[in-house]
């Protein structure tokens, strides 16, 4: 049995987002290359070139910036880095809030403006003090820091293109959220994947296995609205419910280990039928004229049927010979029936459930 949050977006539509960031992702490693490539062929322009060769090279201008008024040059320069950080981190605090990989990585592409007026600020710097060589060190040291954020978001964005599971602790939150939640036991098997700034989760929850199946779904509905409500970023949730004597253990929690569970047991609705024939047989053959069955419910506990049995006695039965003819019921019953585990009659004086 499992839930699904309803009118929610197919996870496909999150994949542009991520395609977007994948994009600039691809800028900013181009950008570090181009601004590596400039910075070491002036680097070595500067090593081996005689001094008023250098001067010719780096003089006049640095990075389209005109040397001829060396102060505008530098307050400029110095309006421009304070700018555009401040874009970087007004989109890089937008993008943690929603989780959009495609903000965080337009947030760097913001920043690489940034770092590339501060090797335009260095090389005005290093003209006026005459130190042509800083120029291009400084290119190549925020090349590496523009090349390294461009591999962090071009790698984070291919886990989200290709379904990468979340790493475990990063779904403890959500894990804590669904333990609180009254009437769930346990859970396991809580995986979540990103598709732009939307989490899709599934999880299977433990509830009470003599729950009905509304009372179970309720709780699942719970957990869901318990989820959106304290996670927003989660955007679908996909909830499965299992009774509570089912104990996965590690290497049950594979795929083909539980496929191969399930082969083994697949003949368990053929067995549930005929220890209900057999039920039937029971009570029409030996006890007809002391009670009337209303109502089997079976239960499963490690692959052991356990039976609720409802039953309907003469009003002049004495409750002394009721319990004495379920008694032997249950002993013919669990007799007839070795894969009933335990069996318990209810009785009652008519019909106390709609049918």
């Amino acid at each position: 049995m499992f839930l699904r949050t309803k009118n929610i977006p197919m996870v496909g539509h999150g994949k542009f987002e991520t395609l977007g960031a994948l994009g600039i992702s691809g800028m900013l490693l181009a950008t570090g290359c181009g601004i590596a490539w400039h910075a070491f062929h002036l680097l070595l322009s500067a090593l081996s070139a005689a001094p008023e060769v250098v001067q010719q090279i780096h003089g006049g201008h640095h990075h389209g910036i005109d040397m001829s008024h060396p102060i505008l040059a530098l307050s400029v320069t110095i309006a421009s880095i304070s700018i555009k950080e401040g874009l970087y981190w007004i989109t890089k605090r937008a993008g943690e809030k929603r989780g959009s990989g495609l903000m965080m990585a337009n947030a760097w592409h913001h920043r690489s403006d940034a770092i590339s007026s501060v090797v335009a600020l260095v090389g005005v710097g290093g003209s006026i003090l005459g130190v042509h060589f800083l120029d291009p060190l400084a290119g190549l040291v925020v090349s590496a820091m523009i090349f390294k954020a461009g591999l962090e978001t071009g790698h984070q964005s291919v886990l989200e293109l290709v379904d990468a599971a979340i790493p475990a602790q990063q779904l403890e939150p959500v894990r804590q959220t669904i333990l609180q939640v009254e009437g769930v036991k346990g859970c396991h098997r809580l995986r979540g994947r990103r598709a732009g700034s939307s989490l899709y989760l599934d999880v299977h929850i433990v509830v009470d296995p003599f729950s009905s199946v509304s009372v179970a779904h309720e709780v699942g509905e719970y957990v869901r609205r318990q989820i959106n409500e304290n996670h927003p970023e989660v955007s679908e949730v996909f909830i499965h419910i299992d009774p509570a004597f089912l104990h996965f253990s590690c290497s049950m929690m594979d795929h083909d280990n539980t496929n191969m569970e399930s082969n083994q047991e697949s003949n368990i609705c053929v067995e549930i039928k005929h220890v209900e024939a057999t039920v039937s047989d029971i009570f029409s053959s030996q006890f007809s004229e002391k009670m009337t069955i209303k109502r089997v419910t079976p239960h499963l506990s490690h692959s052991k049927i356990l039976l609720q049995i409802e039953v309907a006695m003469p009003s002049t039965m004495t409750i002394q010979d009721a319990m004495r003819a379920a008694e032997d019921a249950e002993k013919e019953i669990l007799k007839a029936a070795p894969n009933v585990a335990r069996v318990s009659i209810q009785l009652s004086l008519k019909n106390s459930l709609p049918q």
